[in-house]
């Protein structure tokens, strides 16, 4: 664009203070004193502008501290960052005016201007999104624990992140867009796009089918809710608890620290147990086998006096029934409640040492399983 470009002559001051041969020729249509002027003023602009914007944020943050909120600080610390791009681009505008250069390498400096503009607003946006998503979930979390609803939480939890991603890939696929209308070329294979909207929406639907079905079920989990980061469920036989909801895939940290990744289709079309969908509290359930002869009040008391010394077991319900009976044994089932699906594994596993071992030491084992032979069949 700029080789068919003439240097334009220096001003009068150039050719006064600067040497000959910054001003006796170029390249692009620029001359070599104003590639010079443009470096110097890019470091300049850059420097100036993080000072510039770093008082500027010492000022605010100082007056910010004196506020009874704290949601100003925070935004200060957000903002920190782009409002330095910002004033260092403002700089550099103003600085590039003191070139005087021609209409063309004015019209790409207008064009990356606009390029960085983008970026920074772009990173402005983002930032304040998360911003607005960690206050909305910090304060979930405080209204559910005076409440004593964390359910309500992790509810609030899940649908911000889901609408925060959204919200940052719309963000960034905007900034993307405008940045590359700024180009003649784009602009024009977008008009041949248009022209050929029909095939080419055909060809992108069917190529990007199962993404955009995938979109479109992270947004519905967002919303039906099956399940919450935070909720405790087992899926594919594994328990744990779901730790992140993508827009196209869910990650559970399984018992073991091993992290199970579901893609958000299989997670929504396939059945899972979510042991905490209305509230936290459950039912732990042991079984074990015992001989017919086992006096069934006896362990019924003895599970109520290993229970009272379990921290896990929350006071709420217990019990000790006979479920099934085979031709060698009956099979015994005690149940317990616990606030939690963590607790209530613990309490599980608790309970069935100590009934074991009760059952053990009870009359030297006399009701442990066994196998009777009749002697009078081998008469």
């Amino acid at each position: 664009m700029f080789a068919i470009a003439s240097v334009p002559p220096p001003p009068e001051w150039a050719a006064e203070y600067l040497p000959e041969a910054l001003t006796s020729g170029g390249f692009w249509g620029v001359a070599w004193w104003q590639w010079f002027g443009l470096v110097l003023i890019l470091v300049a602009a850059g420097l100036l502008g993080a000072a510039l914007g770093s008082l500027a944020v010492r000022v605010s943050s100082t007056i910010a501290q004196n506020t009874a909120t704290d949601w100003d600080d925070r935004f200060i610390k957000v903002v920190r960052g782009p409002i330095r791009m910002v004033i260092g681009t403002i700089l550099f505008v103003a600085g590039v005016e003191l070139l005087e250069l021609g209409d063309h390498p004015r019209e790409v400096l207008g064009r990356i201007v606009r390029i960085v503009a983008t970026i920074a607003l772009a990173w402005l946006l983002v930032r304040l999104i998360r911003l607005v998503g960690a206050v909305m979930q910090e304060r979930a979390v405080e209204r559910a624990e005076e409440a004593g609803d964390i359910l309500k939480a992790r509810k609030v939890r899940t649908q911000v992140l889901v609408l925060q991603r959204v919200l940052v890939i719309a963000t960034w696929v905007l900034a993307l867009a405008l940045i590359l209308m700024q180009f003649e070329v784009v602009r024009s294979v977008g008009v041949s796009l248009l022209a050929s909207a029909g095939v080419a929406g055909i060809v992108l639907g069917l190529a990007a089918q199962k993404t955009i079905g995938n979109l479109l079920m992270g947004i519905q989990l967002s919303i039906t809710q099956p399940a919450r980061i935070g909720d405790t469920v087992i899926i594919d036989g594994e328990w744990g608890q779901i730790e992140e909801i993508n827009l196209t895939y869910v990650v559970v940290r399984i018992w073991d620290q091993r992290r199970l990744v579901v893609p958000i289709g299989e997670f929504l079309d396939k059945p899972f147990q979510n042991w905490t969908k209305r509230e936290t509290a459950l039912i732990g359930v042991v079984f074990f086998h015992a001989d017919y002869r086992l006096p069934v009040a006896k362990a019924r008391e003895q599970l109520e006096v290993i229970l009272k010394d379990e921290e896990k077991w929350d006071g709420e319900t217990f019990g000790l029934v006979v479920t099934d009976a085979t031709e060698r044994t009956i099979q015994v089932r005690c149940t317990m409640s616990a606030q939690d699906a963590s607790n209530a594994w613990d309490l599980r596993c608790a309970v069935r040492e100590k009934m074991i071992a009760w059952l053990t030491e009870l009359e030297d084992g006399r009701y442990l399983p066994m196998l009777r032979v009749d002697s009078r069949a081998h008469e």
